[in-house]
């Protein structure tokens, strides 16, 4: 067996574990979730997940990071998309409105910077790598300048761009609304490029 064949198992398992201990906790929350039970549904024996885990912190705090990289994953293509002005800017809110789509029972827990399960040392980290993907929204930001549409590209101005896509998701859980991703981004665009009444002064 050739190391990159070990390497791909090795990550494909290693992403099953994170996969099943989502779905765990999103049924039973951190305070009922248990190893025996994320073995079952991981579909391995117990002490397979201490190959890759250490600790119950370490896999937990995993778990979450995991979310983080997926969505560094997409910023990052974004960058090397070609793209640019305001299509690169669109581009950028429909990729973190799917993800925080997907992700929406997890995401609420990154503005308060602590994560049930998670030690301090581990909350620390996350949040270090969630202000890693806040400097590529700041870059991507930079990018979709144009001489018509020139605004702030700091990592506040990132932040701001991230919370309104919260704000539509949140908007959407209250309503019961399914709306298309195009409808909320559209929403998104205009808050953030003109301000509250979502227009041109």
């Amino acid at each position: 067996m050739t190391p990159t064949i070990t390497h791909a198992r090795t990550d494909a398992r290693r992403a099953s574990i994170l996969e099943a201990a989502r779905r765990l906790l999103i049924r039973r929350g951190y305070q009922n979730f248990v190893l025996d039970d994320l073995a079952r549904e991981a579909g391995v024996a117990k002490g397979t997940l201490f190959l890759y885990f250490k600790t119950k912190d370490e896999l937990i705090s995993a778990t979450f990071g995991d979310l983080i990289d997926q969505l560094a994953v997409q910023l990052d293509g974004l960058k090397d998309s070609g793209l640019a002005g305001e299509k690169l800017l669109e581009e950028t809110v429909h990729v973190i409105l799917a993800h925080l789509d997907r992700n929406s029972d997890f995401m609420s827990q990154f503005s308060a910077g602590r994560f049930p399960g998670c030690g301090d040392k581990s909350c620390g980290k996350l949040m270090e790598k969630m202000g890693e993907n806040v400097s590529r929204l700041s870059g991507l930001l930079k990018a979709a300048q144009t001489k018509e549409s020139r605004f702030d590209h700091s990592g506040p101005s990132a932040v701001s761009l991230f919370g309104l896509c919260r704000s539509a998701l949140l908007y959407k859980k209250l309503t019961g609304s399914e709306g298309a991703v195009e409808n909320r981004a559209r929403w998104v665009l205009e808050r953030f490029l003109y301000g509250a009444c979502g227009r041109k002064r």
